[in-house]
């Protein structure tokens, strides 16, 4: 689906596309660098650096997953937008706006 999207195109090749492991297979679809947690098995155990690197690229997904949870709770993202002039993108960035506002003054 991704593939089929044409987003990976638009992604500059010096950027780095930081993906969890539901991605797995898209290092054969851009020539970008792909930051991606390394798989465990029995057969193969990850090496204490594998386990750092899988943490660190962890700690900056959860930022995105919650502000992703954010976004819903204005239920922006899980409901279809309904208005015919196509103004979804600018109550989607509303929403992104009311949450960041959120954030700062949460703390």
């Amino acid at each position: 689906m991704l593939d089929k999207s044409g987003i990976l195109q638009c992604i500059p090749k010096c950027c780095t596309i930081w993906v969890d492991k539901g991605f797995k297979g898209i290092d054969k679809l851009t020539k970008s660098r792909i930051m991606m947690p390394k798989f465990n098995s029995k057969k193969n155990p990850l090496t204490p650096s594998e386990k750092q690197d899988n943490a660190t690229i962890s700690g900056i997904r959860m930022i995105v997953e919650h502000a992703i949870g954010g976004l819903k709770r204005f239920a922006i993202i899980a409901n279809p937008f309904r208005n015919k002039n196509g103004k979804d993108d600018k109550v989607t960035e509303l929403c992104a706006g009311l949450w960041n506002y959120h954030l700062e003054f949460s703390k």
